[in-house]
């Protein structure tokens, strides 16, 4: 863990600074970075990972994302990745104030949180993003220009 919070978030501790999760633009509490070592999928798939100071809760009977924090996160990624969609046009609404010719149509874009027993890392709150076929400039803008760590050392 000490790993990911000091040397890829350059975080120095994982307390939230905002009231409320997803509500600021410019939070330090949240940052986007690729997956260091992404599946084995198609090459032109993004594979980025949310990682967020907040908890994400699981809503305790079922055991998967909370509800309320699911919408939450469809409206942040909708609002960083996606462009605007009518609803009724998406299943999965994912995605912040990024030009609308750069962001993707949700078709093109999906998230997912692992349920707790598949997490690698467990201490610190994080979601998973995939986006098929983005703008570089996009990923370089929301990844502020990270390299995963695959890339660097293969």
């Amino acid at each position: 863990m000490d790993y990911v919070v000091k040397e890829r978030l350059n975080w120095s501790d994982l307390k939230p600074t905002d009231a409320a999760p997803f509500t600021d633009p410019h939070t330090t509490d949240i940052k986007i970075l690729y997956n260091d070592w992404p599946y084995g999928i198609d090459e032109r798939i993004v594979h980025l990972v949310v990682w967020t100071k907040f908890d994400l809760p699981d809503d305790p009977s079922t055991k998967e994302l909370a509800s309320d924090m699911r919408a939450q996160i469809d409206d942040y990624v909708d609002k960083t990745f996606c462009q605007a969609v009518p609803k009724e046009n998406v299943s999965f609404k994912t995605a912040m104030l990024l030009p609308s010719s750069r962001r993707l149509t949700s078709s093109k874009v999906i998230w997912f949180k692992n349920w707790t027993a598949l997490k690698s890392i467990h201490s610190v709150e994080h979601f998973h993003v995939m986006l098929f076929d983005p703008d570089p400039n996009l990923i370089e803008e929301v990844t502020h220009g990270d390299i995963p760590l695959s890339r660097k050392i293969g």
